[in-house]
């Protein structure tokens, strides 16, 4: 009985993970995201690997960044025109921030 029970909990914690991943993907692009990051190429901004391998470790950074309480690690230079999308996500539900954090961090 307790295998089942701990499967059944294994099994909700991986899906709720692969949820959080989901729902960023989501986000990033409902919220205009890909019109200036792409996965590995630089565009009007950093690709999303290169945020991964700045922010590789510091999630909590990375979230104060979408907050608008952080600095700029990959490309200050371009910080100007990531400004006003900040607005977009500062008014993002924690949560929110959460996944779309863990979804850029995903792509190493």
């Amino acid at each position: 009985m307790k295998k089942i029970v701990m499967s059944a909990v294994l099994g909700v914690a991986v899906a709720v993970t692969g949820a959080f991943a989901a729902n960023g993907e989501q986000i990033f692009k409902s919220k205009g995201c890909a019109a200036c990051h792409q996965a590995s190429v630089d565009t009007v901004g950093p690709a999303l690997k290169k945020i991964a391998a700045a922010y590789a470790g510091k999630e909590e950074d990375l979230i104060k960044f979408l907050k608008g309480e952080g600095k700029s690690k990959v490309d200050p230079a371009k910080f100007a025109i990531m400004k006003p999308q900040l607005n977009t996500t500062k008014a993002l539900s924690d949560e929110e921030r959460k996944a779309l954090a863990d979804f850029i961090l995903s792509h190493k």
